[in-house]
């Protein structure tokens, strides 16, 4: 298969229909997904890119997608780590408006957080 032939196809796969597991499932290499809200006049992408690597991480998959008439870009960012905490705090002390995230392992549940603010709240005593 010649180069051009290669390109052609792989322009042809990505322009079929995108469907919403494309943009919100991980696949096996992918460890966790935060989905981030941006308006359009704010998007750059080499930001968001130092955002994640200087934190330890790397982007394994990226899509956007325009909403609300194309002020804003939802971004799909898929990463390699495992615990996606402090990227989170990265993007909040950023202002950048964190819709949704998933990590497959390392996620701090509603009751840990409970019983961390009462040790908190104990040791301020």
């Amino acid at each position: 298969m010649s180069t051009k032939e290669f390109i052609k196809e792989q322009v042809e796969k990505f322009s079929s229909s995108f469907t919403p597991e494309q943009f919100t499932e991980l696949s096996k290499m992918e460890n966790s997904l935060i989905i981030l809200e941006v308006p359009l006049k704010d998007y750059t992408l080499t930001e968001i890119t130092r955002i994640v690597e200087s934190n330890n991480a790397h982007i394994t998959a990226l899509n956007v997608i325009p909403i609300s008439g194309g002020e804003f870009l939802l971004v799909s960012l898929k990463l390699d780590t495992d615990d996606v905490t402090v990227l989170l705090r990265s993007f909040e002390r950023f202002n950048y408006n964190v819709v949704y995230y998933f990590m497959k392992e390392g996620e701090v549940t509603d009751k840990q957080k409970e019983r961390l603010d009462e040790l908190m709240y104990y040791l301020n005593m």
